[in-house]
């Protein structure tokens, strides 16, 4: 147990956390300098033994260079301590080498540090750097052997000696790289696939919880095959970003009326829709508890509703909603319409071009109370086409060039599709929408009711 704890002292030296995942080089990187300094102080007996005292301070001093990178480690510098390792070990090996002169297999060292960059080093231009310079050294002392006297004498049978010591060092280090290398990654590969498996199991959670809350969006949506019971020649293109939306549709009936409108949330996905839930309640609540018919006065309700619920928070919360809302009376022609930040087009079938009507700049939310919405009465003749719309068709960025496709070009091709069908409109919208698109994200919701007279 004792030794176990020395072990895992040394291996999380200068560590706050004992997490071998996160620090995984310092951790690599005490582990082999605290075995290279074992392993010299085990040779260090036989060395005496064998050669006596004369190259005790070789062994010494790798000792001592072991100890004071882990010394660095200690105080927190990792950074610096594998540089200083580097720096060291390689000074130390060349001109050991020529020092000491051929025959004794002191080469053999550069091989550890052509690795040491790579295992310890996340920078690619560090770890080619330093294994370049590795090499460079390699080849410098190798030619230099042939022409520089060495500056030791050493026996023969010393230098033989020498160099089955040091076969048995690199191995011994080159082993340990390599092992606690291949360890790490395949314990860290283990974590990673472990919290790969819980991340999909989250993900699977929150996918299927989302696809509920889609049910419930749905379910607070007119379905579309009985969008055409109240507004017979009409289309509704309902088009969401994610799962479940920010934007949505509203169609009601009320008096001999019929209230269609398209909204937009603030946000998309799962806060929009969450957003689309309450101002969706206070819509309905205009109508059907207030009794209110006019579109301004129901935008105003709306609002004040809206606030009203978000100001149980103890948060500031300004979510709203952008809407355009029509009131449609069949028996007297007349179009009633209300807008915030959102506009009323008119396809007039007399002149075939597009009567734009501009909304009121104020969303329904946190506002100004005081400035109530205007409610416009637009008289409609037959064949005469009205759509509302949110900003995610003309928003949305596609082409080749990448950039939004803009109203001007909405119109346009509502004006060059005027005379088909709603269905055909609506088909000729959505494969424009698509083919702009092509292979890039859909921006936002998209939410379009085109409706002929």
């Amino acid at each position: 147990m004792r030794l176990k704890t020395i072990w895992t002292t040394i291996t999380f030296l200068g560590l706050k956390e004992q997490d071998e995942f996160k620090h995984r080089e310092v951790v690599l990187m005490n582990k082999l300098i605290f075995i290279s300094s074992l392993l010299m102080a085990g040779l260090l007996p036989v060395e005496i033994l064998i050669n006596g005292w004369e190259f005790v301070w070789l062994e010494g001093m790798i000792i001592l260079l072991c100890a004071s990178t882990l010394a660095f480690n200690y105080i927190g510098w990792f950074t610096f301590s594998k540089f200083y390792f580097f720096v060291v070990a390689v000074s130390i090996i060349f001109w050991l080498g020529l020092a000491i002169g051929k025959g004794s297999a002191n080469e053999l060292f550069f091989f550890p540090t052509f690795i040491f960059p790579a295992m310890l080093f996340n920078d690619r231009r560090v770890i080619i750097s330093l294994s370049v310079t590795a090499f460079l050294l390699f080849v410098l002392q190798s030619y230099l052997m042939d022409f520089v006297e060495p500056a030791l004498y050493v026996k023969p049978e010393i230098k033989a000696t020498i160099r089955y010591l040091f076969y048995i060092i690199v191995f011994t280090i080159v082993f340990f790289e390599i092992y606690y290398f291949r360890t790490i990654n395949y314990r860290f590969q283990l974590l990673l696939a472990s919290k790969n498996e819980e991340i999909e199991f989250k993900n699977r959670e929150i996918i299927d919880s989302i696809n509920y809350a889609k049910r419930i969006q749905e379910a607070i949506l007119l379905p579309l095959d009985l969008v055409k019971n109240h507004l017979p020649d009409s289309f509704v293109i309902f088009k969401p970003k994610d799962i479940v939306a920010g934007d949505f549709y509203w169609i009601e009936e009320s008096d001999g009326k019929t209230l269609f409108a398209v909204a937009d949330c603030t946000g998309h996905g799962v806060p929009g829709a969450m957003v689309s839930v309450v101002c969706h309640n206070a819509l309905n609540s205009s109508l059907r508890e207030f009794d209110l018919t006019e579109p301004g006065k129901i935008l105003d309700k709306t609002r004040e509703l809206v606030i009203k619920q978000f100001s149980k928070s103890h948060q500031d919360v300004k979510d709203g909603m952008d809407i355009s809302l029509c009131s449609y009376s069949p028996s007297n022609g007349m179009l009633n319409w209300a807008g915030a930040n959102n506009p009323l087009w008119i396809l007039r079938h007399a002149t075939g071009e597009i009567e734009e009507f501009k909304p009121d700049k104020q969303s329904v939310g946190k506002g100004n109370l005081d400035q109530k919405f205007n409610t416009r009465s637009i008289p409609l003749s037959k064949g005469d086409q009205v759509y509302i719309f949110s900003d995610g068709f003309a928003d949305q960025f596609g082409g080749e060039r990448g950039k939004k496709y803009k109203y001007k070009p909405f119109k346009d091709l509502l004006l060059a599709n005027a005379t088909k069908s709603m269905e055909e409109q609506s088909a000729i919208i959505l494969k424009e929408f698509d083919t702009w698109k092509h292979d890039l994200e859909q921006v936002d919701d998209v939410c379009i009711i085109g409706v002929r007279i």
